[in-house]
């Protein structure tokens, strides 16, 4: 779905894979779903909010489970959280919200990171678009 609204995705299949790709592929935003093997989305957020290096990427968090586990997401860390199933649109609205938030607070500390985006049957990771210099 994302990969056909014009993102860059790589996909992973797991939390623990989200969590390798990131350090090597530092991505835009991060979407991951909740529920996923090996390292849940919870713990995938909670483990990029504690690495100095991650802490300020947006983070995405969307569930099948309702608004009570996405307060659970929000609360581990997640920059926006929502409901599965979803519309390609909404998705769009949150992806880029979160990235706005996240670069305005990058540049109003100075702080030179970067972001990250991804989901499917476990975290996608989007890396930063390539932006044309026309």
């Amino acid at each position: 779905m994302l990969a056909a609204a014009g993102y860059k995705v790589n996909a992973v299949r797991n939390g623990l894979e989200a969590f390798a790709e990131i350090q090597v592929n530092r991505p835009d935003v991060i979407v991951t779903n909740i529920a996923m093997p090996v390292l849940k989305g919870l713990d995938l957020i909670e483990a990029v909010r504690s690495s100095d290096e991650f802490a300020n990427l947006p983070v995405v968090a969307i569930t099948y489970f309702g608004e009570d586990i996405c307060e659970l997401a929000r609360a581990a860390g997640a920059t926006d959280a929502i409901d599965k199933p979803t519309k390609l649109e909404k998705m769009r609205e949150v992806i880029e919200a979160a990235v706005s938030r996240s670069s305005s607070a990058r540049h109003s500390s100075m702080s030179d990171k970067n972001y990250t985006i991804g989901t499917t049957a476990g975290p996608a990771i989007i890396p930063p678009r390539v932006r044309s210099r026309n």
